[in-house]
């Protein structure tokens, strides 16, 4: 069988030895070389181009179910944490949350991690708290996992928690819970903790003025993703009609990959609203003109005149 692999930025270092396995199999294998984002961005053109009859996409759960020509499969990169290094991670962070005398907690993770979440809520218990766990969106598949484009579950537990603690590395999956609470990262490859709430506001302080500033402008692009899990052509053209109703100028722009420096050659546009995955303008830094979500787009409409 003609196989395709496909691996996140992360995981690119583990697929010449998947390779061969595959190969060792008898299958012809070849490897996608593309940038990879998340389960939403699977490589059917790359795949096709190369007659390849299956995916193989590590590091991520199924994202959504696609109807395709080609069968695709998910197995997701798992890290085990050892013992010590578990509960030294959640030492630090039962350090810190006691301090400030929280004792209400919303947990999450990502799938990376979800195989230790009872583990995790375990020590959390003994060591006095009351954990609250919820379920994200469609495109979640454990509770108490987030993904980049989907911190529903820790939302959700905000309502009622008095912190959210987030268990894992990095901070792009963090950045994106929103501050109605604090969040604590709880990272087991730095063994550590950190609050990172001021870091979110800052980024709301940005998105907010990125809003502002797009409630100025006369002429829109509207991004539109070709990637099977983010593209939104419906979307994309209702906000073609409401910002045109509004007397704006507003034209599709259509690429696989959202590229800042693509963007700056477009002179004629004055901001930008994406269809895509939701996290594009968070790199604000990135871009000329200011980019907004199509979730931004009721608000940006109650402020254009």
């Amino acid at each position: 069988m003609k196989i395709m692999l496909q691996f996140p930025e992360g995981l690119k270092r583990e697929a010449l030895a998947y390779a061969k396995k595959y190969a060792s199999e008898g299958h012809e294998v070849f490897i996608s070389s593309s940038a990879c984002y998340g389960a939403c961005d699977i490589c059917l053109d790359e795949a096709r181009a190369v007659g390849a009859q299956k995916i193989i996409h590590f590091g991520h759960a199924e994202f959504m179910k696609l109807k395709s020509d080609i069968e695709i499969e998910y197995v997701p990169y798992e890290q085990k944490i050892d013992g010590k290094t578990l509960q030294a991670t959640l030492y630090a962070a039962i350090s810190e949350l006691k301090a400030k005398k929280f004792s209400k907690i919303g947990l999450v993770t990502t799938v990376q991690h979800i195989r230790q979440y009872a583990d995790i809520k375990a020590i959390l218990e003994k060591a006095g708290f009351e954990i609250l766990t919820e379920k994200g969106g469609a495109h979640v598949r454990h509770p108490g996992q987030m993904l980049g484009c989907d911190s529903i579950a820790a939302q959700k537990a905000a309502k009622n928690a008095d912190a959210i603690l987030y268990f894992g590395g990095g901070r792009f999956h963090p950045l994106g819970i929103g501050s109605q609470k604090p969040v604590l990262c709880a990272d087991p490859f730095q063994v550590n903790s950190y609050w990172i709430t001021d870091d979110i506001i800052k980024l709301e302080k940005r998105k907010k003025g990125a809003l502002l500033a797009a409630s100025q402008a006369k002429r829109f692009g509207i991004l539109v993703c070709t990637k099977a899990g983010q593209m939104n052509l419906p979307g994309a053209r209702l906000a073609k009609k409401k910002l045109e109703e509004k007397g704006k100028t507003a034209v599709l722009l259509v690429s696989n990959e959202i590229n800042p420096r693509a963007l700056d050659d477009f002179n004629s546009f004055d901001a930008y609203i994406s269809t895509a995955c939701p996290r594009i303008g968070d790199d604000h830094d990135l871009y000329s003109k200011p980019v907004l979500d199509l979730a931004d787009l009721p608000r940006l409409l109650s402020l254009l005149v």
